[in-house]
């Protein structure tokens, strides 16, 4: 034992206590950390802890293991999304419900634009954020229950096409690119139905994120945490519970920009001051930099030491998480440009 506890601190210098109640890793997760030095990880799941052990940077964004212990384990009060999927046109069979889950998710990230005042957020209609990117598709999509529609209007990946249909929305040349690449042929139509046979076998993982990203690298491959491909595995879970159809939904979609504000607002994430002012600020960060992933990493392996101590899966602590994303009163959530949240 005292070998091994040897081999865990010298691949993990100083990473297990910081003062007071902050930690960089438990005994448990040091070793699981151990073990995959040895053992390379086996599923896109344990690759993406694997990423975020990696990126973990207390010094920047600590997890608070004694505010987690804190939390009642109230197992009742989570449930895994559900997405209203059922009463659209797209929900009308499992291809449709996959295809719209796919093309929605490609689409999915910074609905906000830097001003010189701070920030313009996106609207459409009377829907702001990502309720209103689902109302534009929504509208896009039509009364098909295939993407037919969606694919003549913006197959071709036209920049003007995708600001005429989505409205004034971030980055809109890399989310007509994402499209062209998405409605190509019939690739959608083809990811559509490894979802539904994923959701068949009545397990939906991570591991078919990741065939989302090999299939669609530009759209979905570009994220080291799968933030996106992930979401659109949810959503299809989402639409099978929706069905009646439950489906052990493995997945981890964390490393986005509300889910760490959440866990500030309830001390489960503690930041730098100095970082910390640089968000309340508004200060943009870098895509990738050190506290970009600092904050990745920490709300991933946070939001999982919720959900053991909770008992609850994490599908549904990250549905609680964004459920309550407006009790959070006036914390902001960190500014970065990027397409992969």
């Amino acid at each position: 034992m005292r070998n091994e506890f040897a081999q865990v601190k010298a691949l993990h210098p100083g990473r297990f206590f910081t003062n007071g109640c902050q930690r960089r890793l438990s005994l448990p997760d040091a070793y699981l950390s151990l073990a995959c030095s040895m053992n390379p990880p086996q599923t896109a799941k344990d690759r993406l802890f694997a990423q975020a052990q990696h990126d973990y940077q207390p010094e920047l964004v600590a997890i608070d293991a004694e505010a987690i212990a804190r939390l009642p384990a109230r197992a009742d009060r989570f449930s895994n999304m559900i997405v209203g999927l059922s009463g659209k046109p797209a929900g009308r069979t499992p291809e449709g419900a996959a295809a719209y889950s796919i093309a929605l998710n490609s689409l999915n990230f910074m609905f906000w634009t830097p001003t010189a005042d701070g920030v313009a957020r996106y609207h459409w209609g009377k829907e702001g954020g990502a309720h209103g990117l689902q109302a534009a598709l929504d509208h896009v999509w039509g009364d098909e229950s295939t993407p037919v529609r969606l694919r003549e209007r913006l197959g071709a990946g036209e920049e003007p096409a995708v600001v005429d249909a989505l409205g004034d929305i971030s980055l809109p040349r890399r989310r007509a690119q994402f499209l062209r690449e998405v409605l190509s042929g019939d690739a959608l139509e083809q990811a559509a139905a490894g979802l539904v046979a994923a959701g068949q076998s009545g397990r939906l993982t991570s591991d078919d994120a990741e065939g989302l990203a090999n299939r669609f690298p530009m759209a979905y491959g570009q994220d080291a945490y799968l933030m996106r491909a992930q979401l659109a595995v949810m959503w299809y879970a989402g639409y099978l519970l929706e069905q009646g159809i439950h489906v052990d939904c493995d997945i981890t979609v964390a490393a986005s920009y509300q889910m760490p504000r959440v866990m500030r607002s309830i001390k489960v994430l503690r930041f730098a001051p100095e970082l910390a002012a640089k968000i309340d600020s508004h200060t943009l960060l870098m895509r990738n930099s050190a506290e970009e992933r600092a904050i990745r990493s920490a709300t991933v392996l946070g939001a999982q030491a919720m959900a053991r101590h909770l008992e609850v899966s994490e599908h549904a602590m990250v549905n609680v998480l964004w459920q309550n994303r407006h009790a959070c009163g006036t914390v902001p959530y960190h500014l970065t440009v990027t397409t992969d949240y």
